[in-house]
């Protein structure tokens, strides 16, 4: 009985080992340089920095269209992620001038404040910030307003238009159904490890670490609110991070209107890469449907 209680002790530090180093793997942020800035690309910027909802300072580019405009595009990138990174593929919505853009960077990303990623409870925070930035300095310039996501941003945009009925679009590339979901793949897929009693542990002690239970963010119960405003989802065929099953369910879960463009041979993050026209006028046309 004392060997049965030895080795059952073992069992649990050991269970318990794994789930804290999938913990800290789940809300760690592999920083990724700031590849572009606006300049870059000739155009007018104004660099700026607000607050998320619960108080940290995030940072970000307000782009003018060419003639005053009512209407903003809001941009949102993946983990490790940050808003130069999304300026290549979303360039194509400043080509008509007719749009402001607003791309900001995530806590915990390039200069934002904070050090580690909820996975979108409390990135959803970060969206409030943004939104309420653009409401009391850019009044005239977002009256209308509209959100593109990519990956872990897509997933929040889902979310967040759920619950913001100011949000007229949002256009989504490879987003997650859920946090539970999504963290369970990742062991099973790049780290060989079975879902119980890891995943739950790892959900555990990330939620504890993060004073917010991610376990329950979950964008395949949210979507369906988002109707009856248009949405466009683009999903890479053989994406390893965000499969096709992922797409498939929130694609069922999702309201009319609504439409979904399969980008084939793609990885994640490779849509614009492997299919760059037709990206960029499949999400052109989508806004400029919403927005005449």
């Amino acid at each position: 009985m004392h060997t049965v209680w030895i080795l059952f002790s073992m069992a649990l530090l050991a269970s318990c080992a794994v789930g804290l180093y999938g913990a800290i793997e789940t809300i760690r942020i592999p920083l990724l340089a700031v590849p572009y800035t606006p300049r870059d690309f000739g155009w007018p910027f104004e660099s700026v920095t607000f607050k998320s909802r619960d108080g940290l300072k995030l940072t970000g580019w307000f782009i003018p269209a060419d003639q005053p405009s009512p209407l903003t595009l809001i941009i949102q990138h993946g983990v490790g992620s940050n808003a130069g990174d999304m300026l290549l593929n979303t360039a194509c919505l400043r080509k008509g001038g007719k749009w402001n853009l607003f791309y900001y960077n995530f806590r915990g990303h390039a200069d934002s404040e904070g050090r580690q990623t909820s996975l979108g409870p409390l990135e959803l925070k970060d969206l409030d910030g943004a939104l309420a930035f653009l409401k009391e300095k850019k009044p005239e310039a977002s009256k209308r307003i509209g959100l593109y996501g990519h990956s872990l941003g897509a997933a929040v945009a889902i979310v967040g238009t759920a619950r913001r009925p100011e949000i007229e679009a949002v256009a989504l590339e490879s987003p997650f159904s859920s946090v539970s979901k999504t963290v369970a793949h990742f062991a099973k897929v790049f780290y060989g490890i079975p879902y119980f009693p890891f995943v739950p542990l790892a959900l555990f002690f990330a939620s504890l670490r993060l004073r917010s239970w991610i376990g329950g963010f979950a964008p395949v119960k949210e979507i369906g609110k988002i109707s009856p405003r248009p949405l466009l989802l683009i999903q890479a065929e053989r994406d390893l991070r965000m499969p096709m099953s992922d797409a498939q369910s929130l694609w069922e879960a999702a309201s009319e209107p609504k439409e979904m463009w399969v980008v084939p041979g793609a990885d994640h993050g490779e849509p614009w890469l492997v299919a760059r026209e037709e990206y960029e006028q499949r999400l052109v046309n989508f806004f400029r449907k919403v927005f005449q």
